[in-house]
């Protein structure tokens, strides 16, 4: 089985136990549910596209990458923000892809071209999944900022929030049940589902499992 077909099997398996866990008697009792309060709710029965920004090192060496953050992200606020029109994923990496200089251009230039109320820019420093210099000492980490653009601002170029999240995955101290295994694939795709969990979350109250 190859790279990609493993990450996007482990990637529908994680999604299945996310919904599984938590719904009953079968959660364990180390796992906790938080609250978690949205900090960002202007984006209902808004138009809305996520675009996602990494370096040309991470996307060569993890080219699945932003596809899979910018469909997961999308998903979430699609299914969890009321009234909220998405542009689709594919039609924005697409954009990206007939655009590649596009992180060149001010913000108020990247709304217009998207024709949306709301662009949510998701700017990716840091992507890994291991240990800086031991690639044996298997850790994901995403480190990001999320801005928002607002078409109707007075100017759109000053971002309407700005927000850092820092996701890693396992954490220092967490608890090993219920991981799969020491795969790199599975790392990866639970460290993405984790920062999307989190960036999406900026835009709605919700729940997290941990």
């Amino acid at each position: 089985m190859n790279r990609r077909m493993k990450q996007v099997g482990w990637f529908v398996l994680l999604l299945a136990g996310l919904l599984v866990v938590g719904c009953g008697p079968g959660r364990s009792v180390t796992q906790k549910v938080i609250d978690v309060k949205g900090q960002y709710l202007d984006l209902p029965n808004r138009s809305v596209a996520v675009v996602v920004s990494m370096s040309d090192y991470a996307e060569f060496n993890h080219p699945n990458a932003k596809r899979m953050i910018t469909e997961e992200i999308a998903r979430r606020i699609q299914t969890n923000v009321p009234g909220v029109t998405l542009t689709s994923p594919g039609e924005v990496l697409k954009w990206q892809r007939n655009n590649p200089y596009w992180t060149t251009r001010p913000p108020s230039m990247l709304i217009k071209q998207l024709k949306v109320d709301r662009l949510i820019l998701v700017e990716i420093g840091e992507y890994r999944t291991h240990e800086p210099g031991d690639k044996h000492v298997l850790r994901g980490v995403i480190a990001a900022s999320v801005n928002i653009v607002e078409a109707e601002a007075d100017d759109p170029d000053n971002f309407g929030a700005s927000f850092t999240k820092n996701t890693m995955y396992p954490e220092p101290g967490e608890s090993k049940i219920g991981r799969v295994g020491d795969d790199e694939a599975f790392i990866e795709t639970r460290t993405q589902i984790r920062f999307c969990e989190t960036a999406a979350g900026l835009f709605y109250d919700h729940q997290i499992i941990r």
